[in-house]
């Protein structure tokens, strides 16, 4: 298993994550694991790092690649 490629999210994700909602500040967008949102005076930070392809130790590996990001 692995990250999806450009092509597969923008023909079979992007169009179900379209938001004409004038809160979403920064939604879905290939190599973005944050989104913005305007909730009333404030702005949410949504933030996701998915692990892909493991299954074992897989809570070693979600606090270890939590602690220890990788620059991009």
């Amino acid at each position: 298993m692995s990250k999806l490629s450009l092509e597969v999210l923008r023909r079979c994700v992007f169009p179900c994550t379209i938001s004409e909602d004038p809160d979403v500040i920064l939604g879905a967008s290939f190599g973005e694991d944050v989104a913005l949102t305007r909730v009333g005076d404030d702005i949410l930070v949504s933030h996701m790092d998915p692990i892909v392809g493991a299954i074992g130790n897989i809570g070693w590996l979600a606090v270890h690649v939590r602690l220890c990001p990788r620059e991009a």
